[in-house]
């Protein structure tokens, strides 16, 4: 018997979204070679008696050994984590400011994890400089990039860790 690469737990709503979940679960199948055949059966044995008791309740009168793997994950999606309202995405999103003590790169993590429902299209770019600019906590950082013509948001990122790793730097060696 061959040996597994990574693990599946039991999913559990409170630590993780379906989505990634299920993301994980295709990526255990791939990296182990699971076969779509074997797909359903592995994923019902591992989801927990929880989540298999709400899709045995949601699948009814269809048993989900009856269905297909795409067929349980759609309908654990649309129960889990159902549709977003693109308005109040954005809302969140455009509300979002820098935390005191959060660094630049978490909270572009953040941001970017604010704007997966906001169906911002081409304008993601945009929408990540602009809220990036305007939630900023450093106001000097700030100010610099209001200076920077045709700013994109690849070019305010950087200059924006570049200003924050020169100022933790400046302090420690003042420090030292």
């Amino acid at each position: 018997m061959s040996t597994l690469l990574g693990n599946l737990e039991t999913f559990d709503e409170k630590n993780e979204d379906w989505l990634s979940y299920i993301e994980r679960v295709e990526q255990f199948f791939i990296a182990n070679d699971v076969k779509e055949d074997k797909q359903v059966p592995a994923l019902l044995s591992v989801i927990g008696g929880k989540t298999y008791t709400l899709l045995r309740n949601l699948s009814a009168p269809v048993k989900p050994a009856e269905r297909s793997f795409k067929e349980i994950v759609e309908l654990l999606q649309r129960h889990l984590s159902p549709k977003p309202l693109v308005i109040a995405e954005r809302f969140r999103f455009h509300k979002r400011d820098q935390h005191s003590g959060e660094s630049i790169s978490n909270y572009v993590a953040e941001l970017k994890k604010l704007s997966e429902h906001c169906a911002f299209g081409d304008s993601l770019k945009d929408s990540l400089r602009d809220r990036l600019v305007c939630g900023m906590r450093n106001e000097s950082i700030q100010k610099k990039l209001l200076f920077v013509a045709e700013l994109t948001f690849d070019r305010a990122f950087e200059i924006a860790i570049a200003m924050e790793t020169a100022a933790r730097d400046t302090i420690e060696l003042q420090n030292q």
